[in-house]
């Protein structure tokens, strides 16, 4: 948004790549229930990874490139949805329901999304294939994708009902169908 130079804004990016969890991802110490993990969480390391694809590659210097490296393979060993020393079950049967808007959680498509922002992509990273997998077999007859989780009661207003087709879940998951196989 232009705000590249803002020393808050460099001061915030650096500060991402100094909390890093030895794991390559990140936690949400400000959530209670995570002040005593160890093991990072998905929506925290999205979270951060998010912030990192929003700045252009030649503004990235070294430290943040490899904290994105490390971010990326946490979510990678994970094939984003899924528990590494737990034979490969699914973490969270609500991170495979497609949600927005993507402020309040983490989903399958969140993850596609932000890992091909950052240059990932599943000709190159296998890991990615299963949760677009998921994704394509979400998309209704009409070649729509529905919204399946919504934060009720948390907003003024629904921007879509509940079960519908989603514009805005369409969008996206017809972008990362589109870009994510290069």
């Amino acid at each position: 948004l232009g705000y590249g130079d803002d020393a808050r804004v460099q001061r915030a990016s650096q500060w991402l790549t100094q909390v890093q969890n030895g794991d390559g991802g990140w936690l949400c110490p400000y959530w209670s229930a995570h002040v005593r993990d160890t093991h990072s969480c998905m929506y925290g390391t999205i979270a951060a990874l998010e912030a990192f694809a929003a700045l252009p590659y030649d503004r990235r210097p070294p430290a943040m490139e490899r904290a994105i490296a490390r971010g990326a393979e946490f979510l990678l060993m994970h094939h984003l949805y899924r528990a590494d020393h737990h034979d490969m079950a699914t973490i969270s049967p609500d991170w495979l329901a497609l949600r927005f808007p993507w402020f309040y959680g983490y989903d399958i498509l969140r993850g596609l999304w932000v890992l091909n922002q950052l240059g990932y992509f599943v000709s190159e990273e296998p890991r990615m294939a299963d949760a677009l997998g998921v994704l394509a077999g979400k998309m209704t007859p009409l070649g729509l994708w529905p919204l399946e989780k919504a934060p009720e009661g948390r907003m003024w207003a629904s921007l879509e009902r509940k079960g519908a087709p989603s514009k805005w879940i369409t969008l996206k998951a017809l972008w990362v169908m589109a870009n994510t196989l290069d």
